[in-house]
């Protein structure tokens, strides 16, 4: 393609050189243009028809450069009969030349015609679609304009021979015709063919229109016969020029971006009418009012062509502020229940403190909501949520707002209240709610706990916050579907929990929190096959916490997401080193808990993903403990089952404490069982707990689980539990938790051996 294109700029070159000779007075024969001009033609036609066959190019954009291949076949046969006449307009031949020549070129123009109009477009939407048509019918107006006036127009007046008016006619309405096509693809875009050669097709339509328009001008000066061909050969160099762009990958790569707009055109065109009106009025009247009128009617279509912009821009306008409008709506507002979202409730309060005057927060909470969403379905809890929002509404004054903070939690802001009409406020709405809520055909009784707290000088909005939610929970203890008044100094317990989540909080950033890991033995010889991963807290001032006081708190105040990511990343990278360091001698897996509210997280499955990858640990070696009340809705079981997929093992914790064990062993994708201690402390003395152990470990071995038993203390009760089919088993029998070198020396060294734990054959 290289080649083809620089023997195109050759000829085009030796056709200058000729021109300049001969206007030089050289004596240089003109059978040398006339085989310059049909050659470089012809490398032009050869340079379309090689981009049409290779095969990396799109089917559509391989038959328009073939199509246009041939086009230009035709214009290079016909140039090559027209040069020659041209070349010697007195030759008795020349005429005929001209009227043989003049078809073809016809011919060679409609084929490229066809090529274009063939070729696929961008889609556009109908409002686009007619303002590119106007901006195509301003370019075309303003180019038939300037051919009438500089070819037809001049030919008609001097040249009475009506066949020659005629096939320029045919030429300049071809050319329009083309230059339409042109414009089609130009300005909507191709998805096939290069945007860069559409470019060039359309200058070379551009300088095919100028050629024509000065052919009589050029037929007038002798001295510069040369000059049309030459003209003729910078169309050729343009077309071979786009055939190259159209292989270059860069182009190629470009041609999936939107189109670029033409919308400089049309002014342009308005421009170069203005011009020709000028010139026309100040130096030649003869075509004055055909040009005057050429000039209005593309001033018409160009105010057209704005007032509809005008209008598609006013309706554009106004869908951003109706999409804007929405937007904030959507931003600030819950989208079940309409109400106010958190964000915007937050907003809302802090705005209400502002003003000083006295206002009251309830929060309300749903009580055991969650059961109707696991036993009725989450569509009938939405309905029942929709109903409950509307009666809230109702139950407070207009300018009072009634926000949803997230699940079954509802918050209510009371201005210019405080005191007893607050308790009047939540009185009515525990009256509201009293009544049955019917869903999808279910009668429902719905009950709510509310907490009241009423703002004091200074308080801020967490403060606010936070006395109405102890209130609430107040309220819960005292007993589900009342309401409580929050008082300073309320409920120690509560505020302990509540102050020890705000320690916990700078506990997990501060480091204070590690981890403990206490060995899972196997029950026929005590080697540690796994571990069981336990967080624990050291303040600086109040010393070790216990689990038990800061892992509610962390439930309570939600902060059990965040602790669970941090125990998380650090179990998985403390069995990596594990398995680096004691290689064969390493626990098989680590244990980790996982809470409920850390399961319906969304970003719970690609934390857990996100800390095998950065410790490097292969999700065989991690066990995600859940215990029964954990999985009861279906995102959790769905968190569970993405795990599952990625080779994470799952085990049931505190196995056979819940009324839903038998349920998750079909839904959830378990691959262990955690027999809870209680099963385990009596079970040499209890027939009752041996007989639970035992149907248990069968339904495991029925179900192909692995079987862990928790609590082991007593050499008895390892040894019945090894009798009933246990492998594996954890307990202060073999260990408590401990530091990770001090369960790495364990694994070390040979396991201890245990009294009665011999294997029976």
């Amino acid at each position: 393609m290289r080649r083809v294109h620089g023997a195109v700029a050759a000829c085009l070159l030796a056709s200058v050189s000729w021109t300049a000779l001969f206007a030089a007075g050289v004596p240089v024969p003109k059978w040398i243009v006339c085989a310059l001009c049909p050659l470089g033609l012809a490398f032009s036609a050869l340079a379309t028809w090689l981009t049409g066959s290779a095969p990396e190019i799109a089917a559509s954009a391989r038959r328009f450069w073939r199509r246009l291949g041939i086009g230009s076949a035709w214009v290079t046969v016909g140039t090559a009969i027209m040069t020659p006449a041209r070349m010697t307009p007195d030759a008795p031949w020349a005429t005929r030349l001209l009227q043989i020549a003049s078809p073809l070129l016809v011919v060679g123009i409609f084929c490229t015609l066809y090529a274009l109009l063939r070729l696929p477009v961008h889609a556009r939407s109908r409002a686009e679609w007619v303002r590119l048509g106007l901006d195509g019918l301003t370019v075309l107006v303003t180019t038939a304009l300037f051919l009438w006036h500089l070819a037809l127009h001049p030919v008609a007046a001097h040249n009475g021979d009506l066949q020659v008016v005629a096939g320029l006619s045919i030429v300049g309405t071809a050319l329009l015709i083309t230059l339409a096509a042109v414009l089609k693809v130009v300005m909507l875009g191709s998805g096939t063919v290069s945007r860069r050669s559409m470019a060039l097709l359309a200058t070379t339509l551009a300088v095919g229109g100028v050629s024509s328009a000065a052919s009589p001008l050029i037929a007038q000066r002798p001295q510069w016969p040369g000059l049309q061909p030459v003209l003729n050969l910078v169309s050729a160099l343009l077309v071979a020029h786009a055939a190259r762009a159209q292989w270059r990958p860069a182009e190629r790569e470009r041609r999936v971006r939107p189109p670029r707009g033409y919308s400089k055109l049309p002014y342009f065109a308005v421009g170069a009418t203005l011009v020709l009106l000028a010139w026309v009025a100040y130096t030649d009247h003869r075509d004055i009012a055909a040009v005057a009128s050429g000039a209005i009617a593309v001033s018409a279509v160009v105010g057209v062509r704005q007032l509809l912009a005008l209008r598609d821009n006013q309706r554009l306008l106004a869908e951003v502020r109706t999409h804007e409008r929405r937007m904030r709506h959507q931003a600030n507002h819950d989208a079940l229940t309409g109400l106010v979202n958190r964000a915007h409730f937050t907003e809302l309060l802090g705005t209400a403190l502002d003003r000083a005057t006295p206002t009251a927060v309830l929060l309300i909470d749903l009580d055991d909501f969650k059961l109707i969403n696991d036993t009725l379905g989450h569509a009938v809890g939405d309905e029942v949520l929709t109903t409950v929002a509307e009666r809230l509404r109702a139950a407070v004054r207009h300018d009072d707002m009634i926000a949803r903070l997230g699940g079954d939690e509802f918050a209510a802001i009371l201005h210019d209240v405080a005191g007893e009409a607050a308790i009047r406020v939540a009185e009515r709405i525990r009256e509201a709610l009293s009544a049955s809520v019917r869903a999808a055909g279910h009668e429902l009784l719905v009950r709510a706990s509310v907490g009241v707290a009423t703002s004091e000088p200074g308080d801020e909005v967490d403060t606010l916050l936070r006395n109405a939610d102890l209130a609430m929970y107040a309220a819960k203890e005292r007993g589900k579907g009342g309401h409580f008044v929050y008082v300073p100094g309320m409920t120690t317990r509560i505020v302990a929990h509540a102050e020890l989540g705000a320690r916990l909080r700078d506990a997990i950033d501060a480091g204070q929190l590690y981890l403990q890991y206490q060995p899972i033995v196997r029950l026929d010889d005590g080697r540690t096959v796994g571990t069981e991963a336990l967080v624990r807290w050291r303040h600086p001032e109040l010393g070790t916490i216990p689990p038990g006081d800061f892992i509610p708190a962390a439930e309570q105040t939600g902060l059990v997401v965040p602790l669970g990511r941090f125990v998380m990343r650090e179990a998985c990278a403390q069995q990596a080193r594990w398995r680096r360091e004691l290689g064969a001698a390493a626990p098989s897996y680590v244990s980790v808990n996982v809470a409920g509210r850390q399961l319906t997280d969304p970003d719970f499955v690609g934390d857990v993903l996100a800390a095998l990858a950065d410790a490097d640990l292969d999700p065989i070696h991690l066990t995600i403990e859940v215990t029964e009340t954990a999985v009861v809705d279906e995102a959790a079981i769905a968190a569970l089952q993405q795990l599952r997929d990625s080779s994470v093992r799952i085990a049931l914790d505190d196995f056979g404490t819940a009324a839903s064990s038998l349920g998750l062993l079909l839904t959830c994708p378990v691959t262990a069982l955690k027999l809870d201690r209680s099963f385990v402390s009596e079970i040499t003395t209890v027939a009752r707990q041996e007989a639970v152990a035992t149907a248990v470990i069968r339904m495991a071995q029925a179900l192909d689980l692995d079987t862990v038993a928790e609590g082991i203390e007593t050499e008895p009760q390892a040894r019945m539990l090894r009798h009933l089919g246990y492998r594996y088993g954890q307990g202060y029998l073999y260990s408590k938790p401990l530091a990770p070198e001090d369960l790495a020396e364990r694994s070390r060294t040979p396991a201890p051996a245990f009294a009665g734990l011999a294997v029976r054959h």
